[in-house]
């Protein structure tokens, strides 16, 4: 919008089908094969796609003023993009697969039935549930998405995200010094039996999911003359685990059944796991 706003006769050029706009993957799409293409996991991502009709939305290209002609054809997520040309990679290679980082990690760890979720740690929490081939409208704070597309007709899944995951261990090496290094983190949190009743919620940039409130801000309650750096530094590591069952508390409201397990990758690694107690810790890998 601001491109058409600010560059004179850009919209007509857009309207006569002379420029394209996409995302990275339908960029590196045409770069390859010369055809503008993109899946629907990446489409669901623009603001501009109707997840549950599989096509641009009219209504929404019409409020922000967007011509139809720029953007991709959205095509499965498993099949043929287009060939590579040979002059780039020796041969012509076929393309054969696009998807979403978030949706790509659940396929990846085999989450093909409905219930199945995938967590992934990083500088964030990135959390998926396959819902199966019905789009689930979530009352409990969680984004509804396109998992997948493999010709067949459209796998949907619920997604919650945790802004603020391992950037609290960065935080405290980078910002507080209280680590030198990432990975020690995981030594002092086990030389506590727990964290002395301190709880740190790190909202640095405000909540996520399921609380979407922007003017949070990060919050260290319980602490004593007694605490120590071990302390701060589990009470850091829990809140990524709370922040966690917040989202998968949120996922079985939605669903209507329990999780029986999660998948999980990333920067950090299980510890201990119960999902009986509803109890989980986790240390920097």
């Amino acid at each position: 919008m601001w491109l058409f706003d600010q560059v004179p006769g850009l919209r007509s050029r857009a309207e006569r089908g002379e420029i394209l706009f996409g995302t990275i993957d339908s960029w590196l799409i045409y770069k390859l094969t010369g055809a503008h293409l993109t899946d629907p996991t990446n489409a669901s991502r623009t603001l501009l796609f109707n997840i549950n009709a599989g096509t641009w939305d009219k209504e929404l290209l019409n409020i922000l003023k967007i011509p139809a002609a720029v953007l991709p054809r959205v095509v499965p997520s498993s099949g043929v993009f287009g060939l590579a040309r040979k002059e780039l990679l020796g041969a012509e290679i076929p393309v054969a697969g696009c998807a979403g980082d978030q949706q790509a990690a659940l396929f990846g760890h085999a989450c093909f039935e409905p219930g199945a979720v995938k967590n992934t740690y990083g500088t964030g929490c990135f959390t998926l549930m396959n819902t199966g081939n019905t789009p689930v409208a979530s009352s409990h704070g969680l984004l509804t998405t396109v998992a997948w597309d493999l010709g067949a007709g459209y796998t949907y899944a619920l997604e919650g995200s945790v802004f603020i995951a391992g950037a609290v261990i960065q935080w405290l090496r980078d910002q507080m010094g209280m680590l030198a290094d990432s990975a020690e983190s995981e030594a002092l949190a086990r030389s506590v039996e727990d964290s002395g009743e301190v709880f740190l919620v790190p909202a640095f940039v405000g909540l996520g999911a399921p609380y979407w409130d922007a003017d949070a801000r990060g919050t260290v309650v319980g602490i004593t003359r007694g605490t120590t750096r071990a302390h701060f530094v589990r009470a850091a590591l829990e809140s990524i685990a709370y922040q966690s069952k917040d989202l998968l508390d949120a996922m079985e409201k939605d669903f209507g059944a329990d999780i029986p397990a999660s998948r999980l990758m990333g920067a950090l690694r299980r510890t201990t796991s119960s999902c009986s107690s509803r109890r989980t810790s986790w240390t920097a890998a």
